[in-house]
């Protein structure tokens, strides 16, 4: 069954648009979880919330955020803040890109202004004599345009696939037409970055924050995978420079690609199976049908049976026939109470009629 979708939205290319919908590639449902417990009595744990300094629980709605400046320091941050920066960034040019445009301007040519308070600026980045100068870059096609609203993908630039470096993947999703109607659009944007063998470089607001994005050509659908953020992503100089340049001999290098080439395939799914889980689910569905096994059949403990029948035994010695009603025994003492000539006396009625 296909999963509700994650994200609902338009996917935008100059002027051509198509409703589209995401849903997520990887199934993080099927990770094998565990809760915090009590171990005596079974139940699930609860934590709260408590001050540090204090020792005071805290109410959820007094909870904030608060970035850390020192020990026991914190600058506290409204939520009308974030959002206030949130909209500031969807303005704001990035920051290398604005160092080039100044540098140029040491050089005479005209380009945008590094303020980064002229956010007005964006559309006017580059003036047409700037742009006939092979040494100026196009500095319009970096500094993308503002998103039209929190649910729409809007393609900036096409790169080679090759181009992306694997460390900014981050979450993939698929891509697929929302209706009938834009099928079409869907299609021509799929099958132009199939032909040219590109992909599309956009922005995705997910959870209120902006994403970038790339889109790719998958089957009959499109992919899309996040990418992390720079900062995000740590200089490898830092950790392979103390790496000696050796000199190798001709043949133990022949040696280990013969190795290589022997242990060469295809790529195969099959080795990406978690054998951990695997086994850990097979323990856990042993250890759920021995606890049935266990269990006591359901009936009712003996002691209800005898209070129950208690109950029974007092409620006939309180019952009380209602109006016009006899009970049994009454009945029965007035049979034998009748008199003797009453049933000839029936008889004869009887027979004169």
């Amino acid at each position: 069954m296909v999963p509700r979708a994650y994200w609902k939205g338009f996917l935008k290319l100059s002027l051509v648009s198509c409703p589209i919908a995401l849903y997520p590639a990887v199934a993080k449902n099927e990770r094998v979880s565990f809760r915090q417990v009590n171990k005596q009595t079974g139940n699930r744990l609860r934590q709260q919330l408590v001050d540090t300094i204090t020792g005071e629980p805290v109410a959820s709605d007094q909870k904030g955020r608060g970035y850390e400046i020192g020990e026991n320091q914190f600058l506290l941050v409204r939520d009308d803040e974030l959002a206030a920066a949130e909209e500031q960034a969807r303005y704001q040019p990035y920051t290398e890109i604005g160092a080039t445009a100044a540098s140029h301007q040491d050089e005479g040519s005209e380009a945008i202004s590094t303020n980064a308070q002229a956010t007005t600026a964006i559309s006017e980045t580059i003036l047409p004599s700037a742009k006939a100068t092979s040494t100026v870059p196009d500095l319009a096609d970096l500094v993308p345009r503002p998103i039209e609203n929190n649910r729409t993908i809007e393609i900036d630039r096409f790169i080679p696939r090759a181009q992306v470096d694997p460390r900014y993947l981050d979450t993939p999703y698929y891509a697929v037409p929302r209706d009938e109607i834009g099928e079409e659009a869907f299609a021509v944007i799929r099958d132009a970055m199939r032909s040219k063998d590109v992909v599309g470089m956009g922005r995705i607001v997910l959870a209120r924050r902006e994403r970038p994005i790339i889109l790719e050509p998958m089957a009959d659908g499109i992919r899309g995978i996040t990418l992390r953020y720079r900062h995000e992503i740590r200089d490898e100089a830092s950790y392979f420079a103390a790496i000696p340049k050796l000199k190798l001999p001709q043949e133990l290098l022949r040696v280990a690609e013969h190795i290589v080439k022997v242990k060469t395939s295809d790529f195969d799914p099959t080795f990406l199976e978690d054998r951990y889980r695997t086994v850990l689910i097979s323990k856990l569905k042993q250890k759920h049908s021995e606890l049935s096994k266990k269990a006591p059949a359901s009936k009712p403990p003996p002691e209800n049976v005898i209070n129950l029948m208690d109950i029974l035994k007092r409620s006939l010695a309180v019952e009380r026939p209602t109006v016009g009603s006899r009970s049994p025994s009454a009945r029965a003492s007035r049979i034998h109470a009748s008199p003797k000539g009453a049933s000839s006396k029936r008889a004869r009625i009887r027979k004169a009629v």
